[in-house]
């Protein structure tokens, strides 16, 4: 008997480790029926972090100029295309170029601040937008991530010891890491496939990349410029992530905000990058050039991105703020 009274218990501590339940309360259960009525997925209703766990998928939204003033300020769930499908949520996001200035220069200022005033925002008025602080021999770290088809292998970049983003949510990392193989694929925006940022190789990695440039140009290239994405995405700046974590997705949208009045340098190949990548994430970018000169375009095809010209051409015109706003970078 008491061996029959063993192996029954030896038989639910195994089924237990197999599989553990947990038993939910009257209350939890009536909480959960609650949410399900009130709080439908596409009742409009919703709880703070309700879509926490869910992916994101942009729709870039194609608008004008006063479109982009009106829209920039409203909530994703009011903009048109918001829906939550699936465990997705598709963000109506802006990507904009401004040309010029109205002729109005102070209303031009005003609806500039208007903007960056907006929570959750960036706002930069220089480039390149960071300093690059890649670590040294990143083509073996991406060589490391690759499958035997040539592609990044999802379990194997979200285990890495080179993972910088472990402290954001779960579904964040996910989606994240999606992203990061999607442009390691080289996407279609971009004009051509030769850019690249300036990477360090130790003098035997140096050495074998100058050889293997003299027989393999073409796919040399392309090579350079996958591993110089994957570079520059997995070692965003903290307040990128930031901008990101914080987004409570049917609520206001983040935005990245650049005033580029053409006094320093050009927007960088791996501005583009980070600049494209966030714009996938669901952020609006927006950039404001009162000269009319060019950056984005330097890099992304313009179908990918609208561009507004306003009635005049103001080279080197200064950024005054009419509102007080909060600046990303001093």
């Amino acid at each position: 008997m008491r061996k029959a009274d063993d192996n029954l218990m030896s038989n639910f501590n195994k089924e237990e480790t197999l599989e553990r339940k947990r038993t939910e309360t009257e209350a939890f259960k009536i909480n959960e029926e609650l949410m399900e009525m009130l709080h439908d997925e596409s009742s409009g209703c919703y709880v703070p972090w309700q879509f926490a766990n869910y992916k994101v998928h942009a729709d870039t939204l194609k608008t004008t100029y006063d479109e982009v003033i009106l829209w920039g300020k409203q909530e994703a769930m009011i903009r048109p295309g918001w829906q939550v499908k699936g465990k997705g949520v598709i963000i109506p996001n802006i990507f904009a170029k401004v040309s010029g200035v109205h002729r109005d220069v102070k209303l031009y200022r005003e609806q500039v601040s208007a903007l960056v005033k907006e929570e959750n925002t960036l706002f930069f008025k220089k480039f390149p937008l960071y300093k690059q602080r890649l670590p040294k021999d990143v083509n073996k770290i991406y060589s490391k991530m690759l499958k035997k088809n040539g592609e990044i292998d999802k379990g194997k970049l979200l285990t890495s010891e080179y993972w910088k983003y472990k402290r954001l949510n779960s579904a964040l990392q996910e989606s994240i890491a999606d992203k990061i193989i999607e442009f390691c694929k080289i996407s279609s925006f971009w004009k051509y496939k030769t850019y690249k940022v300036k990477l360090r190789f130790s003098l035997i990695n140096r050495i074998i990349e100058f050889f293997y440039s003299l027989i393999y140009k073409e796919s040399k290239d392309e090579d350079m410029m996958k591993i110089s994405i994957f570079a520059i995405l997995t070692n965003l700046d903290e307040e990128l992530l930031d901008l990101l974590q914080n987004f409570d997705y049917p609520l206001k949208v983040p935005k990245i905000i650049i005033y580029n009045n053409n006094e320093r340098k050009s927007l960088t190949f791996a501005d583009a990058v980070t600049l494209m990548f966030m714009n996938s994430m669901g952020v609006d970018i927006i950039i404001f050039n009162p000269g009319g000169t060019s950056d984005i375009e330097n890099y992304v095809k313009e179908d990918f991105y609208d561009t507004h010209r306003l009635e005049e051409i103001h080279p080197n015109l200064p950024y005054r703020r009419n509102i007080i706003y909060r600046l990303a970078r001093k």
